[in-house]
């Protein structure tokens, strides 16, 4: 299998509330793309270290592990991006 760096969120990114403070504890769900089935993404370039599903963001809104999300080449994904509390931020469908 091949993995490439997520146009979602590759190295480092930060993601933030509605109000622009860091999403701490925030979550992505990453499924295949117009589903709901859920679609693993990979901490390494490697693709053999799953995240979780969801990733649970770190105190800085970051991804933890490295800051990095892999996926599946072959694949495309649809991300959800929801707040601690559940609440939907944004649906980001068809990334390859």
């Amino acid at each position: 299998m091949s993995v490439f760096l997520s146009l979602f969120a590759g190295a480092g990114a930060q993601f933030f509330d509605d109000n622009g403070n860091p999403l701490n504890g925030g979550f992505i769900y990453s499924y295949n793309a117009g589903t709901t089935t859920p679609l693993a993404t990979y901490t390494t370039s490697t693709g053999n270290i799953a995240h979780s599903n969801p990733i649970v963001l770190d105190a800085a809104g970051r991804v933890p592990a490295g800051g990095e999300i892999w996926v599946d080449y072959s694949q495309s994904y649809k991300f959800i991006l929801k707040a601690s509390n559940g609440s939907t931020i944004g649906t980001y469908d068809n990334i390859s």
